[in-house]
């Protein structure tokens, strides 16, 4: 499992990551807004150790940054902060959990490893004889490994988390694009090949709108 640690406070990131480490983490440590900002555009983890006062780009920016990104991610929040309206506003944009420092190490891996069996419950996607890990983006159809591209992958991360629901062209753009600046997008083609692999069902096309995931 993958971690980013944000914290402009590097005696104590390093104190986490070797921690972490020492548990079977894979950890690498931003240390302000904009570093983190870069890390998080370019790379998917799962799990997120967040600062609120940051330089360049705080805290909360960033959880927002991460959820608009990936709202299933987990984001643990870690802070000197004790005003409610942080807390809030923290919680409110999405965050899983929310650690005051100081804090043991020992507590930071009881409540990484409690939310990380929960998400477990939820990370597989199961419908008919299709089988979908979110967290590693794997595809099984009848328990054997298909392999897809990236960015096909993200196009059925985004349409089975939504599953049965219609899914608008500019909001998958934005995901399986993730940002990146284009005259056109080849959603068109994307979605065949993705259907193909899919022998042809689940995905339907919603006129003028955009696509949706369904049972056959």
């Amino acid at each position: 499992m993958d971690i980013l640690i944000v914290e402009d406070d590097l005696p104590l990131a390093n104190v986490l990551k070797k921690v972490l480490e020492k548990n079977g983490f894979n950890v690498n440590i931003a240390s302000d807004g904009e570093e983190a900002f870069n890390e998080i555009l370019e790379k998917n983890y799962n799990l997120y150790l967040l600062d609120i006062n940051l330089p360049k780009l705080n805290g909360h920016k960033l959880l927002k940054l991460i959820k608009h990104k990936d709202e299933n991610a987990i984001v643990t929040m870690i802070t000197a902060s004790a005003e409610i309206e942080d807390i809030e506003k923290a919680y409110s944009y999405g965050c899983s959990e929310y650690i005051k420092k100081p804090f043991h190490a020992k507590e930071l891996l009881i409540r990484i490893n409690n939310l990380i069996n929960k998400n477990e419950i939820n990370d597989e996607i199961i419908v008919d004889n299709i089988k979908f890990v979110k967290s590693t983006m794997d595809l099984f159809i009848d328990n054997k490994p298909v392999e897809l591209r990236k960015k096909e992958k993200r196009l059925l991360y985004i349409l089975l988390d939504n599953l049965d629901k219609t899914v608008t062209k500019e909001k998958i753009i934005e995901f399986v694009w993730e940002g990146e600046k284009k005259d056109s997008y080849p959603l068109r083609q994307l979605v065949s090949t993705l259907k193909a692999k899919l022998s042809n069902h689940n995905i339907v096309s919603v006129v003028g709108i955009g696509y949706k995931f369904v049972k056959v």
